[in-house]
């Protein structure tokens, strides 16, 4: 048995240097570098977001966002027939310094009339001429003096900017008219369902949307034993207690039976429109008989009918690529029967008022597809291979299609329609009332006719023609619109001279202008449109 001091004594033998317990240094050790690492962490941390907070401070500071709200309102003439005044109202935010501010005016439907071409400044018509503050209304009355009245005309939509130190601090549009809604078919009919062949039969149509007391007419040329008494489309009848425009075929006028298509249309005063197909199922006659018929021809015309339209855009406007179908409707029990189809398209524009007459005319064919094979009983959609983008503007189209079956004959099918007027976003009339500008004679006004065309197409025209004043119904004086250039995005006004009437009353201008293709020569189309006005 070892006694305790002597185990001390051999602990103390093995000296500092040979210590039982050699972990205890090496455990100093990594304390020490664990405080370095922790050290150097903080420090890197420190920079890093030095760095980052000295390239955030870089950063521009955001734009101060406008508070700044107003209110603005037309003042309009007695007759409500022009604006004659604006008013602005300062409602909330910051002041605004009144000597850089400025209003801006933009037209809808008359963007080149005079008001309309320079900025108003807000100083000269508020209380206070050197700031705007709140509740303080800018007032502005249109000049009109005799012979030059810049009075904004109605209906119109006036897009309204207030603009201080080169900053838009305000914007609105005050409408000058109420958005129309382009008319639309939403339900159409045949009364009876299933008439018989030669019997009497309805037409109905439903039309939604803004049509202005506009009238619905209706194409049934396309229906055998029609063509020769309504070659063209015809004005139906109206019941308010309906709703329902109506057109009644009478007895002992078709002569086929089948499915056939009238169209139904309607276009309202600024030139929107819409159509329709109405299907019409004509049944054998009860009444038997017959006696013995037209052979081939006969045949194919009891078995085969054909509708055409004009796609994809109906009614057809100038520079726009269209294709024409023919909606082929074959009765017979036929198998596999070839098929052809031809396309005509003829439109030319008639006399205008006051006896000015262009008699433009265009006819194109355009080809039917090949290798066509029906059989029956079925229907079939067929379009021309080729397109057409030489309509006019304002012309009367007769498309038409031939459709043909082998052993059993041939039929055809027209639409007899109007080209779109005046449309917007080619070309179109923006003004032609007559200005009153006040004179001596008699002590009352003395109207200049006004024409401004603008050019929104993507090529350069040229525009011709009259204006023709008339009081009921007979012209009382011309003028000659003379030859005038409208570039691309442009706009050119023509003003007549002064006119003196003979008597006080109402009156009717009447502007027939001719456009014509710059580059080529060729005529687009023709706008026709007419102003009442008073002097």
């Amino acid at each position: 048995m070892i006694h305790r001091n002597e185990s001390r004594r051999a602990s103390h033998r093995l000296g500092p240097g040979r210590s039982r317990r050699p972990w205890r240094r090496g455990a100093r050790r990594r304390a020490v570098s664990e405080v370095v690492a922790t050290i150097i962490l903080l420090a890197l941390t420190v920079v890093l977001f030095g760095t980052i907070f000295a390239w955030v401070t870089t950063f521009p500071p955001p734009i101060q966002q406008n508070v700044t709200q107003f209110s603005a309102n037309m003042v309009l003439t007695a007759n409500q027939t022009y604006v004659k005044g604006l008013q602005i109202t300062h409602l909330a935010g910051p002041a605004v310094v009144a000597g850089t501010t400025y209003v801006y005016l933009k037209s809808a439907y008359h963007p080149g009339a005079p008001e309309f071409q320079n900025p108003i400044p807000v100083a000269p018509y508020l209380p206070n001429s050197v700031t705007w503050n709140l509740g303080q209304t800018f007032n502005y009355t249109f000049p009109c003096s005799p012979g030059a009245c810049e009075q904004p005309q109605l209906p119109d939509n006036l897009t309204v900017l207030v603009v201080s130190n080169s900053q838009l601090v305000f914007s609105t549009i005050l409408p000058g008219t109420p958005i129309a809604v382009p008319p639309n078919f939403v339900e159409t009919g045949v009364s009876p369902a299933n008439p018989a062949e030669g019997a009497s039969f309805t037409i109905t149509a439903t039309v939604s949307g803004s049509t202005s007391g506009s009238a619905v007419y209706v194409n049934v040329a396309n229906i055998p034993g029609l063509a020769a008494h309504y070659p063209h489309a015809v004005k139906m009848t109206y019941s308010a207690a309906s709703n329902q425009w109506s057109f009644t075929v009478p007895a002992s006028m078709t002569t086929a039976n089948g499915t056939y298509y009238a169209f139904v249309n309607i276009t309202n005063p600024v030139g929107q429109s819409a159509t329709a197909g109405v299907a019409v199922t004509l049944s054998p006659s009860s009444s038997g008989g017959g006696g013995g018929g037209g052979g081939g021809g006969g045949g194919g015309s009891s078995s085969l009918s054909v509708a055409v339209l004009v796609t994809p855009e109906f009614p057809p406007s100038f520079g726009v690529n269209d294709s024409l179908a023919a909606i082929v409707t074959y009765l017979g029990t036929g198998s596999n029967i070839p098929l052809s189809v031809s396309f005509w398209a003829n439109q030319s524009i008639g006399s205008a008022g006051g006896g000015w007459d262009p008699q433009v005319t265009a006819n194109a064919q355009l080809n039917g597809p090949t290798g066509l094979s029906i059989s029956g009983p079925s229907t079939v959609t067929v379009y021309s291979v080729s397109t057409y983008s030489g309509w006019l503007i304002n012309a009367s189209v007769q498309a038409s299609a031939v459709a043909s079956l082998s052993g059993v004959g041939a039929a055809t099918g027209t639409a007899v329609f109007n080209s779109s007027d005046a449309v917007s976003g080619i070309t179109y009339l923006s003004s032609g009332t007559p200005v009153p500008y006040y004179c001596t004679y008699y002590g009352y006004s003395c109207p200049r006719a006004v024409v401004t065309v603008w050019n929104n197409a993507s090529i350069p025209i040229t525009y011709s023609g009259h204006a023709i004043i008339s009081s009921g119904g007979s012209p009382v004086r011309s003028f000659s619109v003379p030859n005038k250039g409208v570039g691309v995005g442009g706009s050119t006004t023509w003003q007549s001279p002064i006119w003196r009437p003979s008597n006080p009353g109402t009156y009717t201008l009447t502007a027939e202008i001719v456009l014509v293709n710059s580059n080529t020569g060729t005529t687009i189309g023709y706008l026709v449109l007419t102003y009442p006005f008073s002097a």
